[in-house]
């Protein structure tokens, strides 16, 4: 065995430790145990900057968080874990409480070398609009 051979599986190891850090992280917070609705599918959950936005009435389903190391996660990452936790409890929309990110050089640079102080949070409240229902299944139709 040559001394190169320990290191091959060391460097994978190691890759796939950095890869699995820099994930984007989401769960659901609470739900409404009043509605029990069938998982949708991702493409079908559009995201609200507001409830003024919404073009139909809904109701909320769960409180959704998310969040990533923002050195290797960008808002569009934590959204997407957003809409696929969504997409779980039946929602078909999503309306953003807050996507924030600490942006302090030291922290980048912390988190850049694995610290765990440079996030990307959001947090969003997951919406079922009766009325939407036609759009969702043609989003979903196949998947």
């Amino acid at each position: 065995m040559k001394a190169g051979d320990f290191a091959r599986p060391i460097n994978a190891l190691a890759l796939l430790l950095l890869l699995a850090a820099c994930g984007t992280r989401a769960h659901v917070e609470a739900r409404n145990p009043a509605l029990a609705l069938a998982p949708t599918c991702a493409d079908a959950v559009p995201v609200y900057a507001s409830s003024a936005n919404v073009p139909y009435d809904y109701y909320e389903v769960a409180l959704i968080t998310a969040e990533g190391n923002s050195v290797y996660t960008g808002n569009g990452d934590v959204l997407k874990a957003v809409r696929k936790q969504a997409a779980s409890v039946g929602a078909n929309g999503v309306v953003v409480d807050s996507l924030r990110a600490t942006h302090a050089t030291v922290k980048i640079l912390g988190a850049a070398l694995g610290g765990k102080d440079a996030d990307r949070k959001a947090r969003a409240v997951a919406i079922w609009m009766p009325s939407d229902t036609a759009r969702v299944r043609e989003a979903c139709s196949g998947k």
